[in-house]
């Protein structure tokens, strides 16, 4: 990751955090499962002969950033995906406990200007669009690894008695 990323893997779990000033940090967390988007099409079927071109499978996470303030006192938390992946996904883990009380807010029903800043508030911390390319990259590889994990131990299951 560019930048002053410091990543952590717990299986299947993801965090990323950015230290930015004293009592200051952002953390991004992501879990991997379910997080290759589908690949099928259900209308055409190729004919007979004829040559399927395979997408490449990778790993666009749903994750969550959190602007960290006064040593967890106060957070920004922001649920985050990727476009083509609105369908699907699971919730991440956040630092933050966001309780039932906290107010929360999907996009649909926020002013455009404020959605806009908000955008510009992440790129100022270094969460645009080369960190969330960076992120698909980060994700694709323990994606994989787990995947063919899950394969083999699938395998073993099958032929044990």
């Amino acid at each position: 990751m560019s930048g002053v990323w410091e990543p952590e893997l717990n299986g299947t779990d993801a965090k990323l955090v950015r230290k930015v000033a004293s009592g200051k940090k952002i953390t991004v967390t992501f879990n991997i499962n379910n997080s290759i988007p589908p690949t099928f099409d259900y209308e055409e079927e190729p004919s007979q002969g004829q040559k399927v071109e395979e997408p490449e499978l990778t790993s666009t996470p749903h994750f969550v950033v959190e602007v960290i303030k006064n040593d967890g006192k106060k957070a920004l938390v922001l649920d985050c995906h990727y476009l083509e992946d609105e369908v699907g996904q699971e919730e991440s883990t956040s630092e933050f406990e966001c309780k039932d009380t906290n107010y929360t807010l999907k996009t649909d029903s926020l002013d455009w200007a404020l959605y806009n800043h908000l955008m510009d508030f992440l790129v100022d911390r270094g969460v645009d669009n080369t960190f969330a390319d960076e992120l698909v990259e980060l994700s694709t590889a323990p994606e994989h690894q787990v995947y063919i994990t899950f394969l083999e131990d699938l395998k073993s299951f099958v032929k044990s008695q």
